[in-house]
């Protein structure tokens, strides 16, 4: 009997933390989803990243939260091997006129045939069509968006006004607090969803039903080609410091406006007294912040899902190589990749084909770097935090939001190897050289 004691308290022990380091946890809630006793809570450590913390007192060592982590149990098959048939219809996608086998993965280049779509969204117009179709069978769909303060949460839409808040790019970790949880009842209430996110939070969804036994049949899970999930805490006291420098209050700010064209990469920042886009694009500039690496959480070094292996149905992308692969395709309004993972997901395709103006590519066209691999991280990452502890955002955002002379290097020459086609070649290079997976 001592023994069996002895034993249950190491088990529990053990079961203290869901995750041993912090480059093992993306913040995916799939853990304080499954728990039975409700005996996890997500806290923000000193980088403003979330992570799951375990009250001994009502854990009952069930062992869940580490049984649903997608970084523990990355070795399940993926939705891609699950469900790809490859008898599937051929009818299904008709890349016009010319019939297309699924047989694992399909690739796209694509872009909605309503302009303004086009021009509200980060690329290609891609999600509004998809989201659409879930939307005409009155389903819910769950994305990104911006609070009343700026802060970024997933959120439920199930009309077109509240999932245009879901459009375009949010270049900062969103908190999806419950949102698991109401996809599962939603989808036992037979309701058809559509999740959009990152690769591990799709991961950590696609790991909670299952575990929970729930039938996802009618969930479409849509992910993107993430370059990694910057901090909530440096983003909130970003717009803190604007609005105290400016003396003026945010109504407006998009990471990817597209006034002088899809490739420019410039934010607007519209304040009730003055527009501040110029000033948040030069000295003042979040996506500087986001390009030196600094303030992206420690997992994204460490990513488990840069691989063309997704779990979820579609992902979605801009098409970056466009200009070299279908220049007649390229007006610089915006151009979605598109890959098509599941069956599922071309069926799906097939369905929102007649929305979008497409062609079919190879999966070299399609190539991204966080395709194969993760975002290395900075060697003086460490420097920078400690800087912002000792010092402040104002000194921060004065010393890197200018960007680092790496970052800048690379948004300087990044146009110039696409424009010679050399994009591909120098991301391999950079894999070899850089990339510790």
């Amino acid at each position: 009997m001592f023994k069996k004691y002895i034993t249950e308290a190491i088990v529990k022990e053990v079961n203290m933390k869901v995750y041993n380091e912090r480059e093992s946890c993306s913040g995916c809630t799939a853990c304080i989803s499954v728990c039975p006793k409700n005996a996890i809570e997500m806290i923000a450590d000193n980088e403003g990243f979330l992570y799951p913390q375990i009250n001994n007192d009502l854990c009952i060592s069930c062992n869940l939260c580490r049984k649903v982590c997608p970084f523990k149990h990355e070795n399940m098959k993926s939705k891609s091997e699950e469900n790809i048939n490859l008898n599937m219809d051929k009818e299904k996608v008709n890349d016009r006129g010319k019939e297309i086998q699924f047989a694992g993965q399909l690739y796209f280049a694509a872009k909605h045939k309503d302009n303004e779509v086009i021009f509200s969204s980060s690329s290609g117009g891609i999600f509004t069509a998809l989201s659409d179709y879930i939307l005409q069978k009155e389903g819910s769909i769950y994305g990104a968006a911006f609070d009343a303060n700026f802060i970024v949460k997933h959120m439920k839409a199930t009309n077109k006004l509240d999932r245009d808040e879901f459009k375009g790019s949010k270049y900062v970790q969103s908190d999806l607090k419950d949102i698991f949880k109401q996809i599962k009842n939603e989808l036992k209430s037979e309701k058809y969803v559509m999740f959009t996110g990152t690769p591990c939070q799709n991961a950590g969804l696609q790991n909670y039903l299952s575990k929970t036994n729930t039938d996802y049949t009618r969930l479409y899970m849509c992910d993107f080609i993430c370059h990694g999930t910057p901090s909530p805490l440096i983003w909130k006291d970003y717009i803190s410091h604007l609005e105290s420098k400016f003396n003026d209050k945010l109504i407006s700010f998009s990471f990817r406006n597209k006034e002088n064209g899809w490739k420019d990469m410039k934010v607007s920042a519209k304040f009730i007294k003055e527009n501040r886009s110029k000033e948040c694009n030069n000295k003042y500039s979040f996506l500087n912040l986001f390009s030196s690496l600094m303030i992206v959480r420690p997992s994204c070094f460490n990513c488990q899902f840069t691989s063309y292996n997704r779990r979820a149905d579609i992902t979605i992308a801009d098409f970056w190589n466009i200009g070299n692969i279908k220049p007649d395709f390229d007006d610089d309004k915006g151009v979605s990749s598109v890959i098509v993972n599941t069956d599922k997901g071309l069926s799906w395709f097939g369905e929102i084909k007649s929305n979008l103006r497409y062609e079919s590519c190879n999966k070299e066209d399609c190539w991204q770097p966080h395709l194969e691999y993760p975002a290395v991280m900075p060697s003086n990452r460490k420097v920078f935090w400690n800087e912002y502890n000792d010092k402040g955002i104002a000194y921060i955002v004065d010393k890197y939001g200018k960007g680092t002379l790496s970052s800048n290097m690379k948004k300087k020459l990044t146009p110039i190897i696409r424009k010679l086609g050399l994009y591909v070649l120098a991301g391999k290079v950079y894999k070899i050289i850089f990339s510790r997976k």
